[in-house]
């Protein structure tokens, strides 16, 4: 097998990741990591016997896919040069800062016939996937992104960093035209939002309950999906997922509770959740998510196929995200009256 020349930008703490996981694939050589920083690229570089550099530019002619995990509001200036001298990328999330900065990587990849993905790595997590199987056509749907504070992405709050992830997963539903947005949030660090929570009412008739926070003490991820014919609850991070879907009986109408006579309720009543809306716990598969990305992004650089998660696919999800943050009713912790958000546009 060809292996393809890769490289990461960004020694950070995605960065590391994507480069240690890179370094280890039999189908990629790990040339090099690129951050202006000497003793992160030289850490890095050390690390996995590649190649320290401070430039992107300097990949040019070393490198034929390359992973941009710079701050978010580089991604453009990193990730726009790169397309036009020839190199797919895999950018993380989110893919810019602002819809013009999102639009140019588009136009970009189109123009040089690039393959261009997004770091929205919850579409490969084994336990989003089997739990949108479950679910189907999706009416209703909760999540909950809570995390304790960690001092990284504080270029952006925690719409960009952490709520989008989520915004990227209801997309990918095909919910139709986004028609109403309803924000709410805390600022307690000083700078960007920091808790938000959000809904989304879209033309499909799908509304989403969004919950992000990274002001919180105990990490929690979790998702409700509310189906035609079943509720699906997942959560992410101990990779459960579990199932209640309606019995024949309930699925006609033959089950009303109220007609169930007196003294066969409390038999009834054990194997509710067997019988009438039976339940089940499903085992999810083992799988490293951000490897997984990688397997997607380096057969699409191999075949020219267009990724799972596409320049569009993370132009949307950015799309979302900004206009949650335009409708977003901020006040800061701790104060007696709420302010208005004093944050710069992001359409520009």
């Amino acid at each position: 097998m060809t292996r393809t020349k890769v490289a990461v930008v960004g020694c950070g703490h995605l960065g590391t990741i994507h480069a240690r996981l890179l370094a280890g694939r039999d189908d990629a050589e790990l040339v090099a990591v690129v951050d202006p920083v000497g003793e992160a690229r030289e850490r890095v570089a050390t690390a996995h016997g590649c190649r320290p550099l401070a430039e992107p530019g300097d990949l040019i002619g070393r490198a034929e896919a390359v992973v941009v995990a710079a701050p978010t509001g580089l991604h453009a200036a990193v990730a726009v040069p790169l397309l036009e001298r020839g190199i797919d990328l895999l950018i993380e999330k989110p893919i810019a800062t602002t819809t013009a900065e999102a639009d140019a990587i588009v136009a970009a990849a189109r123009a040089h016939g690039r393959v261009v993905a997004v770091g929205h790595v919850e579409r490969f997590n084994p336990a989003w996937r089997l739990a949108a199987a479950q679910a189907g056509r999706v009416t209703l749907l909760e999540a909950a992104r809570l995390a304790p504070f960690t001092f990284r992405s504080l270029d952006v709050g925690v719409v960009l960093d952490l709520m989008i992830h989520d915004i990227d997963l209801v997309l990918s539903l095909e919910p139709g035209l986004l028609e109403q947005v309803e924000a709410h949030g805390l600022s307690a660090t000083g700078g960007h939002e920091d808790a938000v929570r959000a809904r989304l009412a879209f033309s499909s008739g799908l509304v989403a309950d969004l919950s992000a926070s990274r002001i919180q003490p105990v990490l929690t991820r979790r998702m409700s999906l509310w189906g035609e014919r079943s509720l699906v609850q997942a959560d992410f991070n101990a990779k459960t997922v579990d199932v209640v879907a309606a019995s024949p009986a309930v699925d006609d109408g033959r089950f009303v509770a109220a007609d169930v006579p007196p003294a066969a309720r409390a038999a009834l009543k054990d194997r509710f959740f067997a019988d009438i809306l039976p339940h089940q716990r499903l085992p999810v598969p083992e799988a490293n998510a951000i490897a997984c990305e990688h397997d997607d992004f380096l057969a699409c650089v191999r075949s020219r196929r267009t990724p799972l998660v596409s320049a569009a696919a993370g132009a949307a999800a950015l799309d979302v995200a900004l206009r949650v943050l335009d409708r977003l009713a901020l006040r800061r912790l701790g104060a007696t009256e709420a302010a208005g958000a004093s944050r710069p546009s992001h359409a520009a």
